[in-house]
């Protein structure tokens, strides 16, 4: 869905609660990320996990439950929706058809999908990409307001876009960026196109398969989470933020390329750290990857490229993607040298800016990764 929403005067408030100790060796590394996940929980957050993967070693810290009405821990294999991490996915299976010379990023999509939006003929799959085409987001649209009734409906990719459509441009294509899931949604359409075949078996053959990603899918009919996995909880009344209702089991249709995949950490991990090594698209093209636009959300997220954005941290920036869908929030980011990588799971989506916890559970997950990253806690600039 859409990522982390900015709530910049929320977030400043509750800085000075999360700070945490000084760091030094591995194991106060380690101890640091396991603070900062009992903070996170703190925040409002019924479970979290927190996957490392750097040279020579990886771990995985938790903290919180994994369903509150049994109290059961969140398990260290745990599996949950990624959310907008899949665009990443997708980012890369169109930039490898590029690399082919099977799409090119500044020829319209109406090259390929002629009628597939009114403006086809002028955006681009570069714009498509980098959320700079103008289409706004189709969960925007009436009938995405309450995902007790539109996550429980079946909708195609033409009914997703469709919806977008109807809300009509937020601006003319390459003038700005402006975050929209629809734009993702074509792009799915897209590599459908041209290679002929669905887009689960596209993402299977070319990334999931050579990887080896077992635990990662984008499920089609399958309603439920594979075991181990969290309970995903939502807060649907800001007026009452700790009632939270349970939302595991959904129709995934509603995500699908935008933001519908399932993984675990050790994937998401192995992933990121394979496309940061150069192993699923060419230098130039992941250079482009981490080429962004200004988000709106600086200084914490301050750029979005192609299918990847950066964090702001207190060590420098770094790349990678964030994501919330129904019952879970995602981030996942690497260091400059693609060796050092952490994600961070959350079993609950908190979205609105009226609910007193969503700045808070925003700076406690970025938190996490900085603690990591950087060896230190997480501050906004003040100046």
């Amino acid at each position: 869905m859409r990522r982390f929403v900015p709530v910049a005067v929320t977030v400043l408030a509750v800085a000075a609660t999360l700070i945490a100790g000084p760091a030094d060796a591995h194991q106060s590394g380690m101890r640091r990320v396991e603070a900062a996940l009992r903070a996170t929980v703190r925040a409002g957050v019924p479970g979290v996990l927190a996957r490392v993967d750097e040279p020579g070693r990886h771990w995985t810290r938790t903290a919180g439950m994994a369903d509150v009405d049994t109290r059961r821990p969140v398990s260290v294999h745990s599996r949950f929706r990624i959310a907008s991490l899949t665009k990443s996915f997708v980012a890369v299976l169109v930039l490898q058809l590029v690399a082919e010379h099977r799409l090119a990023l500044d020829r319209p999509v109406g090259d390929w999908l002629p009628h597939i939006i009114p403006d086809a003929e002028s955006v681009t799959v570069r714009q498509l990409l980098d959320h700079t085409s103008g289409l706004a987001d189709y969960m925007a649209a009436p009938g995405f307001q309450d995902p007790r009734q539109y996550a429980q409906r079946h909708h195609t990719p033409e009914q997703l876009i469709r919806a977008g459509v109807a809300l009509g441009p937020v601006a003319e294509p390459g003038a700005r960026f402006s975050y929209a899931n629809t734009n993702y949604i074509v792009l799915g359409r897209l590599v459908e196109r041209v290679t002929g075949q669905d887009l689960g078996t596209q993402l299977r053959d070319r990334i999931l398969g050579p990887l080896g990603l077992d635990h990662t899918s984008l499920p089609v009919d399958d309603h439920t989470l594979p075991d181990p996995h969290a309970t995903g909880y939502v807060a649907l009344d800001p007026a009452h933020p700790d009632m939270l209702t349970a939302m595991t089991e959904l129709d995934p249709s509603f995500e699908w390329a935008a933001f519908g995949m399932v993984s675990d950490g050790r994937d998401v991990n192995r992933f990121y750290q394979a496309l940061f090594g150069g192993r699923l698209v060419p230098p130039a093209m992941l250079n482009q990857m981490r080429t962004g636009h200004p988000t709106g959300q600086a200084p914490v997220f301050p750029q979005y490229g192609l299918g990847l954005e950066s964090v702001g941290l207190t060590c420098g920036q770094m790349w990678g993607a964030t994501g919330q869908t129904v019952g879970y929030q995602t981030l996942s980011f690497t260091d400059p040298t693609g060796t050092r990588t952490i994600t961070v799971s959350l079993d609950v989506e908190r979205t609105s800016p009226d609910d007193p916890d969503t700045g808070q559970l925003i700076l406690a997950a970025v938190n996490v990764v900085n603690e990591y990253l950087c060896g230190t806690a997480y501050q906004l600039p003040t100046g």
